[in-house]
């Protein structure tokens, strides 16, 4: 596999564990072949080495890209450079002699999808406090950076939902690193003269530092402590089967609808391809609905896009781009039965997904 400027990368195998051997010029990097963050084959990128535009070059300037989501990887280190991702990339020993590439690497290390760097431990002489309103990507990353640099105070992070199948990490991971995580607390108030954060059972938590990252920004009406997704203002929105994925509740919810059904899911970004991937195998038919060109466009560009896109193509999965949802139809019995196109196409489906 030969790109310009002297540039190679390519998988091998090594142990009977895949290894991507990366050539920049004359000097040669072995790491991993999958992006730690969801498995994406690394090799499925491409290299560039002069100016490029958004997310289109996969290898540059000693960094790789995942063709997936976009995380970004140094190639000397295998350290995040960009995320979405929590664990690092493997590296292995590379040495030339008499023109031949040799590969050193343990067995545990080979077998390993990812790595984490070395954390600091909680210290019963440190009395800082920092509290982390949430426990998804932005909080853990938080906290587990907080640890990678040293940081040896109490970090607790507050999870208003129960589902531990919602945790990034295992609990053995958290315990290990002195993470503590509350589940099912609701903040009612925040003190923020007395660094003091009020919860619905009538506990207080004093901080030193602050984090709210609870994600979304849409509000519910005043009286949920939750917040919404965005909506579509379309006819037949409030049709049966007509589901939004927000809790873990309504992941059940969908999988149940979906399984044996044709289901059809609004938006073509993370939360529409992921549904995709996830629902292709046990749907009747899935066909995702996107006003662009290529999904991810605004978040990762067209070349990541049109990668997963084929990906997709490949399991079945049907798509309708630059054409957006006019209306939902319904049956006698109040459930969803067709999507009507802007361009006039009809849809039939027994479950809509909005990803917007």
């Amino acid at each position: 596999m030969v790109y310009p400027h002297g540039q190679r990368m390519r998988d091998v195998e090594v142990a009977g564990y895949p290894v991507l051997l990366v050539r920049d010029h004359l000097q040669f990097y072995a790491v991993g072949s999958k992006c730690p963050h969801t498995g994406a084959p690394l090799c499925k990128g491409k290299l560039a080495n002069g100016p490029t535009r958004g997310n289109q070059s996969y290898f540059r300037r000693g960094r790789l890209r995942c063709p997936w989501h976009g995380a970004c990887f140094s190639t000397q280190t295998g350290d995040i450079e960009e995320y979405p991702t929590l664990d690092c990339l493997p590296i292995f020993e590379v040495t030339v002699e008499d023109g031949k590439v040799f590969i050193t690497a343990s067995i545990k290390d080979l077998a390993s999808r990812g790595k984490v760097k070395p954390m600091s431990q909680r210290s019963p002489f440190a009395r800082q406090v920092v509290l982390l309103l949430g426990a998804g990507p932005a909080a853990l990353t938080c906290a587990e950076t907080l640890r990678q640099e040293g940081f040896e105070g109490r970090i607790l992070m507050d999870m208003a939902a129960k589902a531990e199948s919602l945790y990034l990490r295992s609990q053995s991971f958290l315990d290990v690193h002195d993470i503590e995580v509350w589940r099912e607390k609701e903040v009612v108030s925040l003190d923020t003269s007395n660094k003091t954060v009020h919860f619905r059972d009538g506990c207080d938590q004093a901080y030193n530092h602050l984090l709210i990252a609870t994600g979304s920004d849409t509000p519910m009406p005043a009286e949920s402590s939750f917040v919404s997704p965005r909506r579509l203002k379309i006819p037949g929105v409030n049709l049966q089967n007509v589901c939004y994925l927000q809790m873990p509740e309504d992941a059940n919810r969908i999988l149940q609808l979906a399984t044996s059904k044709r289901v059809v899911i609004v938006g073509a970004s993370f939360i529409g391809m992921e549904l995709a991937a996830t629902l292709s195998s046990k749907a009747v038919s899935i066909h995702v609905i996107e006003k662009t060109e290529v999904p991810y466009k605004e978040a990762l560009g067209p070349e990541v896009g049109n990668l997963a896109l084929k990906m997709l193509h490949q399991q079945g999965v049907l798509f309708s781009m630059e054409t957006e949802v006019a209306e939902l139809l319904g049956g006698r019995d109040g459930k969803v039965s067709h999507v009507l196109l802007s361009n006039g196409h009809k849809i039939a489906a027994d479950v809509v997904v909005i990803g917007v």
